[in-house]
């Protein structure tokens, strides 16, 4: 392996440079174009077989995604905020239809009022669509996520996203351990599915009566809820190569934590410096990074919260009329009390650790006792 010095963005793109993807299909939007402009620079210097489709909007890039898809090639694109929005109906068709597809999101901000800056509810509001999502916390995630995508959604037959935080995870350049000729063997391993045959074309009607609806549905269902534990056998094989490992949730501190703070994205960067502020103060705390939101880790959850007291959940996107959408994940499936959530970072907004330890400490001492909103350095 070499270390090379990567925004997200550039981890990404080096990523599928390395896993003989056939088919890129995407159109460009801020945070996401430079992931698309590095890739069609590869492929114009002949360091990647691939056919690059120039379409007119995002809708036609999945359109085109889900194309080559059930034609059996790998297929990769990436959007971003507005751009995720308008592919919303052409998501739900790849889910349906079990396309492979690995699709980039660069977390952003969602209109009224424009934005460029980090927010995760563009991916987030399509959490039903059927697709597996991962979230990257950094630049070595992003390019590691990408391999084990890949196997992946090829292996239970389901689009895979792999989100990260507009600029604080797309453009923040940090050392990232690439592959050399190592990973060649676990990544060349293609199960793609060939559903349409192009040299012997037919018409199949798109129309489910209701009696056939449901099975499809059922079908659909099995799919994705094999996912996590195919999840474990894939990066199980991607540490023999890596090194690293991978799960549904990452944790870091105290098995015996009297408090947990939990994030997902960039903010899960944030909460790990938090907890070694916690812990100079003599605080047990412990961090739980969300690797994988769909399929929800619930039984994962279940284990790491046996014997805490405290629970706070950072939140860097709102259901609005509600509360923080992941600490509502979180509460609806364990059906536990003693959870604080915390939505902070809208927009791209600085949430730091000082703010996130200082939360933690008033949660412990019963000085927040309900959700709150974080805007700026109190």
């Amino acid at each position: 392996m070499k270390k090379l010095v990567l925004g997200g963005n550039d981890a990404v793109a080096y990523a599928v440079k390395q896993c003989y993807v056939d088919v890129v299909s995407a159109y460009p939007i801020t945070p996401q174009t430079s992931i698309i402009e590095n890739i069609a620079h590869f492929i114009a210097k002949g360091e990647m077989k691939t056919r690059f489709i120039k379409v007119e909007s995002e809708h036609s890039a999945m359109a085109a995604a889900i194309g080559s898809a059930v034609a059996g090639s790998r297929v990769f694109t990436a959007t971003s905020s507005q751009g995720l929005l308008l592919m919303h109906e052409m998501l739900h068709w790849a889910a349906g239809l079990g396309a492979p597809i690995v699709m980039a999101n660069a977390n952003r901000a969602v209109a009224p009022p424009w934005s460029i800056w980090a927010d995760q509810v563009d991916s987030l509001s399509q959490r039903d669509t059927g697709w597996i999502q991962f979230y990257a916390s950094n630049s070595q995630d992003a390019y590691d996520l990408l391999f084990l995508s890949f196997r992946l959604a090829e292996k239970v037959k389901n689009p895979v996203m792999v989100c990260m935080d507009g600029f604080l995870v797309t453009h923040t350049k940090e050392p990232v351990a690439t592959f050399e000729d190592e990973i060649t063997d676990f990544i060349k391993i293609k199960d793609t599915p060939v559903l349409l045959d192009v040299d012997k074309p037919e018409a199949v009607g798109a129309l489910a009566f209701p009696k056939d609806y449901m099975p499809v549905k059922l079908e659909q269902i099995k799919r994705i809820s094999t996912a996590k534990e195919e999840f474990y056998n894939i990066a199980k094989e991607f540490k023999d190569v890596s090194k690293k490992e991978y799960k549904p949730l990452y944790t870091y501190g105290y098995s015996d934590a009297d408090i947990v703070l939990v994030a997902m994205g960039s903010n899960a960067e944030t909460a790990h410096l938090a907890i070694d502020l916690l812990d100079k103060e003599g605080i047990k705390s412990k961090l739980i990074k969300i690797v994988m939101f769909r399929p929800f880790p619930k039984d994962e959850f279940k284990k790491e919260f046996k014997r805490v007291k405290k629970v706070v959940v950072f939140d860097r996107n709102v259901s609005l009329g509600k509360s923080g959408i992941t600490k509502d994940e979180i509460a609806g499936a364990l059906g536990i009390k003693n959870i604080i959530g915390v939505v902070c970072g809208l927009g791209g907004v600085d949430v730091t650790e000082v703010e996130m330890a200082n939360i933690a400490k008033d949660v412990l001492e019963n000085k927040i006792k309900e959700d709150m909103i974080l805007w700026g350095e109190k």
